[in-house]
């Protein structure tokens, strides 16, 4: 029997927000820009060493720095420190005490990662902090970049890091930051000496100036739109084709039943199963087939949960047409360099056997 391809098996990574990559300093930020307008809101960051002015690019980076200024103006980030401290790269912080302990409470789900916005990790830029692996991750944690930093422009596990803004005034604080005596800690094992041994604390982060909410709202608003639109005309196309409806789950999960099964076993969440199968990308992009070729065998516990969900519904001899949305998929993580992060997927699936 064939194997099943290696696109359908979930690779996630629990590696740390960053490489320890060392590039060289280049120049800051110009500050003495023009004042930030209601998209490009400024907010003053207090810390133990003086004050970051920053300013947050809400047309191109809309849902990072609405993230940001909702955690702002919760005091989310009253008392953090910058916890993580490298001297020929960034300082990070928004996540943890002057105890070196994480702040959890009132951390939201992850956000989208906009790091294709157009916005380097230059330095003097603030960028979204977040996991290895899982591009989606982002919470409240950031880091402001002190030298130029090219390497997190480009995907290594299906994103970059997104940057949402950058300084204006108290670049020299920043130096200063970067400049404090660190150690390493417990709490942050495997960092090395990053931790500094004097806290530099982050007093407060509120706005500076007008922010232009309902904008910035409806800007996320369109763009959401615009990527539904593709999976809307995907899903028309298919119902002419077929002259059948799609029926969806809770869950999201979408399907077209293409040719009815036979008798009333099905298989579980755990059952070893044998189908044909081809997925593409909505917009037509093939991403893999077993058709003329041997049937795929696999644990329905090792495949993307629209597999495991869809599957668990067939009989023996049934064809179904799925459409996936990116959380029963890849998500944020996509699967490179085939799938992209936050992709829909298509498949059509057989169900040949049940092991």
């Amino acid at each position: 029997m064939r194997r099943l391809s290696t696109v359908f098996i979930l690779a996630i990574s629990a590696a740390t927000a960053f490489a320890d990559d060392k590039p060289a300093t280049a120049p800051a930020v110009a500050a003495g820009e023009a004042k930030g307008d209601g998209m490009h809101p400024r907010l003053k960051m207090e810390t133990s060493l003086g004050d970051i002015i920053l300013e947050l690019d809400a047309v191109k980076a809309p849902i990072t720095a609405d993230n940001f200024i909702q955690y702002a103006e919760a005091g989310h980030y009253n008392g953090l420190i910058f916890h993580r401290i490298m001297p020929t790269f960034m300082i990070q912080g928004g996540g943890y005490t002057a105890e070196v302990k994480e702040r959890k409470e009132g951390l939201r789900p992850g956000i989208k990662n906009e790091w294709t916005n157009g916005l380097k990790n230059v330095r003097g830029s603030i960028a979204m902090a977040r996991l290895g692996g899982q591009p989606n991750s982002g919470t409240a944690q950031f880091f402001i970049n002190v030298v130029d930093n090219a390497m997190l422009d480009t995907p290594r596990d299906g994103a970059g890091y997104a940057v949402f803004g950058k300084v204006v005034e108290g670049m020299d604080v920043v130096d200063k930051i970067k400049d404090v005596k660190t150690t390493a800690h417990a709490a942050l094992p495997g960092m090395g000496a990053v931790v500094p041994v004097e806290p530099v604390i982050i007093k407060g982060v509120k706005l500076a100036g007008a922010y232009e909410k309902d904008k910035v709202k409806a800007l996320m608003a369109e763009a959401e739109k615009a990527a539904r639109k593709e999976v809307d005309a995907y899903i028309a196309k298919a119902e002419a084709e077929t002259g059948k409806k799609f029926e969806k789950a809770p869950s999201g999960l979408m399907w077209i039943v293409m040719n009815e099964g036979a008798g009333d076993k099905k298989p579980t969440p755990t059952s070893t199963v044998e189908v044909h199968y081809t997925g593409w990308l909505i917009d037509g992009t093939q991403i893999d087939t077993s058709v003329g070729k041997e049937p795929a065998t696999f644990l329905l516990t090792s495949v993307i949960r629209g597999w495991t969900d869809g599957v668990s519904m067939m009989k023996i001899g049934e064809k179904r047409k799925f459409v996936i949305p990116p959380d029963l998929a890849w998500a944020g993580r996509g699967f490179p360099p085939k799938v992209p992060p936050d992709a829909w997927v298509a498949f059509d699936i057989e169900l040949l056997g049940i092991k």
